[in-house]
């Protein structure tokens, strides 16, 4: 299990937990960690947790859960940079999760989901209000940290110098997805890695 941590590290690490049963499941979650370069600084919410969308699984039901951006149970991603640059977001995930080794019969469909917002919301009700979902297939974005509504485009950023310190920005990444449909496979915890990785343009 990944806990919350701020890093100067280039990647960021999710962790997809998936618990299924016989019959009902439990413990579904993806436990999520950051990392990013330079003066880049993120934070977690907390876990992705299907069994808060959907309290039990069960094998051959061919269920599907979805943890839709709008939902309670999206988790988040808070990014620190400075405000007049651009970021690269690449979420990397597998397309199955699995458990024990994998292979028929141990692996369930996994698709992960992300959306970005950079209006420099006050809240995260704001934010997510604001989200711009990036299509399904593409698992790349590249956004300024900090969006204009209008005007002109800024003269290019002071670069960082003797005393002086760029002005932040926060912008939010959103991280929801859908587990399944469920077949006839084993019982147990299925697992995967999504890698995050933010960097500046």
């Amino acid at each position: 299990m990944m806990t919350i941590a701020q890093s100067a590290s280039r990647w960021a690490l999710v962790f997809v937990l998936v618990s299924l049963a016989a019959y009902p499941a439990a413990a579904q979650r993806i436990n999520f960690g950051t990392y990013a370069t330079q003066n880049i600084s993120t934070i977690v919410s907390g876990s992705l947790n299907f069994n808060d969308k959907q309290p039990a699984i069960g094998s051959g039901t061919n269920a599907t859960v979805t943890i839709a951006l709008i939902d309670n149970e999206t988790q988040y991603i808070t990014i620190t940079a400075e405000a007049t640059r651009d970021v690269t977001v690449t979420v990397t995930a597998p397309t199955d999760l699995i458990t024990g080794g994998g292979g028929p019969g141990n692996q369930v469909p996994f698709t992960c989901r992300f959306a970005y917002s950079n209006l420099g919301a006050s809240s995260v009700a704001a934010a997510k209000a604001t989200a711009i979902e990036v299509p399904v297939g593409y698992n790349a974005i590249t956004f300024p940290m900090l969006r204009r509504s209008s005007g002109a485009p800024l003269p290019p950023p002071t670069p960082p110098h003797g005393g002086y310190t760029p002005p932040s920005a926060t912008a939010y990444l959103f991280l929801y997805g859908t587990f399944g449909p469920v077949g006839n496979v084993s019982a147990g915890m299925y697992s995967g890695t999504v890698n995050v990785n933010v960097q500046y343009q």
